[in-house]
């Protein structure tokens, strides 16, 4: 191929994401390692980038530059709301050594049409600068070789498991440079070349049932490019939903596998302390956090009934599953990320969180031809010291107004804040670079929104407990079902977890100012279409280094049409050391449950693999099939409460599975028993973050 001489990297969740004030107004920027580091080797490179933001124009670069952190140097494109057509503003960029860069394979694809070269991830722009044309392949060795392939560079990870085949050997797929995929195969590594584009395409695991002529029908019009037990890698074309290709499979029929250059890289293993060398005399900005040992003990005893934790439950299931008017436009018929209304129960999730006395805040991200939020807020935590409140409230201000011309003003303003003299060391940072200086002194890191007057901090200290379900919904096992237009009720699946999560939610309102750590609850979109939201939130978890102490996760868990009330807690997954990392919080889920005592013994799923059911030790069905596959991905614990799906020992009661999965039908919960299990959770989380 050409080599790539420019690029035009579309801000989204490959890139980097915009600072959002509580208007949902853009008041800066934070870029993701890859694309930080590849602006300060442009010149080397001999690659010039601009970074095109959408939904910035009408707010103008200017009113984003004066909040920008990113690094000297990189041009920035302001455009329309994402709209499909290739966006006005690159149609003159066309020719053979301009790469577009984007997460979404519908625009690359109108990228392609346009004359320009897509991309899929920025990581890979130091290979096409080169002239050489990003190869996909899924290579095995031993664990360290693979690791060591991909630190030597031009080696893009979207996949990294031990490999079925073989105990010894992991598999990694991966786009590498031609040069590095001759490295691999000289120093001994299996290759299967995939036989796709990925500059266009999408890569899928696809995860049938056991209806072989459904799956037949359904490989008439394409090609399977890699298989092993249980599923198999199929491609999507830029056109293409991922609703294009679904089979009857168990729970977790697809996955979507993204470019994630840090998905080998080693997570923050503890929440940020404070270096008290940095700039002046910095301690004089802090102050220290005292919970007292009273309050944590009270908090660790506290067991409140499960109607009060769960008040609300039937309220929010009802009005989130069409049964009652979610809005002023009534009920909503479906939660699928096609249908219409999947937009308005986002805008009411922001609703009830805010009316709650949340933060709460969008996490966009970009998928086969839309833009989806994953919608969050926070109970923060107190930590060990905090940035007295009047200095943190005066740094906001001073974010708000433009850099003065000269910056005298504004270093005089940061004298006040730190009580130093205006000529410290902070002057001799280049413009675009003071900002990002106070706040990697300040400790104000990007995985919490501190921009936000309305967003407490947490301290100093605090690590991150993520309380999460998917919003969405799909009927897509009814025959002929269309998404954008047909209902999906989506009770249990899972309208159960998300009025789980609300439920707890609104009940730790109460614990505000009390908590060590921060308790995050996150509602993530698209999961039916391959944990697509759940993974772009992990991934950019990860590049901003948030110090995420445990994930749990509520799907499917209101289904009980027996009088066993059994429940099923997963923590298994391919890797023995993130399935070590996620035992504990199985095994505190359960002595939570048990505390209340309303259910059956959980149901503790410990395997590393999907085969060998119904041993718990050996098999977990759940593994890679539910949004807290996006975590363990990442290398973090984390465990999913649900119902009794997954076959019992032949010990136990029978296993009691949703008939109505993925159909039209689902309109059945069993409140008392997903309250239930909303309870566990809740107690488990509070004694996490206490």
């Amino acid at each position: 191929m050409t080599p790539i001489t420019k690029a035009i990297v579309i801000l989204d969740q490959a890139s980097g994401a915009l600072r959002m004030d509580e208007d949902e107004r853009p008041v800066g920027l934070d870029l993701i390692p890859d694309l930080t580091f590849l602006t300060r080797s442009s010149s080397e490179l001999s690659l010039e980038i601009t970074l095109a933001v959408p939904g910035l124009e009408g707010g103008g670069v200017d009113g984003l530059a004066d909040g920008f952190t990113a690094p000297h140097g990189l041009r920035i494109m302001a455009l329309p709301p994402l709209e499909y057509g290739v966006p006005i503003g690159l149609h003159g960029a066309a020719g053979g050594d301009t790469a577009l860069v984007a997460a979404d394979r519908r625009l690359r694809g109108e990228a392609a049409a346009a004359g320009l070269v897509p991309a899929p991830h920025v990581a890979l722009l130091p290979m096409m600068s080169l002239g050489h044309r990003p190869v996909a392949a899924r290579l095995t060795g031993p664990k360290a070789a693979l690791e060591t392939l991909v630190r030597q560079g031009d080696v893009v990870p979207m996949w990294f498991q031990p490999a079925p085949e073989k105990p010894d050997r992991w598999a990694l797929i991966a786009l590498l440079s031609p040069p590095r995929l001759t490295d691999a195969l000289t120093g001994g590594l299996t290759l299967q070349s995939l036989g796709y584009d990925p500059l266009t395409e999408d890569l899928f695991w696809a995860r049938p049932g056991d209806d072989r002529a459904e799956l037949d029908e359904a490989l008439k019009i394409r090609r399977v490019l890699y298989a092993e037990p249980g599923q198999f890698l199929i491609a999507m074309r830029p056109e293409e939903q991922a609703e294009a290709f679904h089979v009857h499979g168990a729970h977790g029929h697809s996955e979507f596998l993204v470019p994630d250059p840090g998905l080998l890289r080693p997570t923050q293993a503890e929440a940020v302390e404070f270096e008290s060398q940095e700039i002046g005399a910095i301690p004089k900005i802090l102050e220290p956090v005292e919970i007292s040992p009273a309050i944590r003990k009270a908090i660790l005893l506290l067991r409140p009934t499960c109607r009060a934790v769960t008040a609300h439950y039937a309220t929010d299931l009802d009005r989130y599953t069409g049964a009652t008017p979610i809005d002023a436009q009534g009920a909503i018929v479906s939660r699928h990320s096609a249908h219409p209304d999947n937009k308005r129960a986002e805008a009411q999730l922001m609703r009830d969180l805010r009316a709650m006395g949340y933060c709460a805040y969008r996490h966009d991200f970009t998928h086969a031809g839309a833009t989806h939020s994953n919608i969050i807020a926070d109970l923060p935590g107190q930590g060990k010291l905090r940035i007295k409140p009047h200095i943190l409230e005066k740094y906001r201000e001073i974010l708000r107004r433009p850099l003065p011309r000269p910056f005298q003003p504004f270093l005089d303003d940061l004298a006040e804040i730190f009580e130093v003299s205006g000529d410290s060391d902070l002057s001799t940072f280049p413009e675009p670079m003071i900002r990002a200086e106070i706040e990697r002194v300040l400790k104000l890191q990007p995985w919490y929104p501190w921009w936000q007057p309305k967003c407490p901090l947490p301290g100093l200290g605090a690590g991150i407990i993520v309380v999460g379900a998917h919003m969405d919904s799909t009927a897509g096992f009814d025959p002929g079902y269309h998404a954008p237009t047909d209902a999906a009720p989506g009770c249990d699946d899972n309208g159960s977890g998300l009025a789980a999560v609300l439920s707890i939610a609104r009940w730790f309102r109460g614990l505000q100012g009390k908590l060590t750590h921060t308790v995050r609850f996150c509602f993530f979109n698209a999961e039916e279409s391959g944990l697509v939201g759940s993974k772009a939130y992990a991934a950019h978890l990860k590049a901003m280094r948030a110090p995420i102490r445990g994930v749990v996760c509520a799907d499917m868990m209101g289904f009980n049409s027996d009088a066993n009330r059994l429940f099923e807690v997963h923590a298994g997954y391919t890797d023995p050391a993130i399935r070590d990392l996620s035992d504990p919080l199985a095994t505190q889920l359960a002595a939570a449950a048990a505390e209340y005592g309303a259910l059956a013994p959980a149901q503790i799923y410990r395997g590393t693999s999907t085969f060998g059911g119904p041993d718990r030790n050996v098999y977990d069905g759940a593994i890679n099939r539910s949004d807290h596959a996006a975590f363990h991905q990442q290398g973090w614990g984390a465990v999913l409460a649900s119902e009794d799906f997954f076959a019992n020992l032949a010990s136990e009661p029978a296993s009691d599975p949703n008939p109505h999965y993925h159909r039209q039908s689902d309109q059945i919960v069993d409140t008392l028993y997903a309250r239930d299990i909303t309870c566990a959770v809740a107690r488990m989380v509070t004694k996490l973050a206490a």
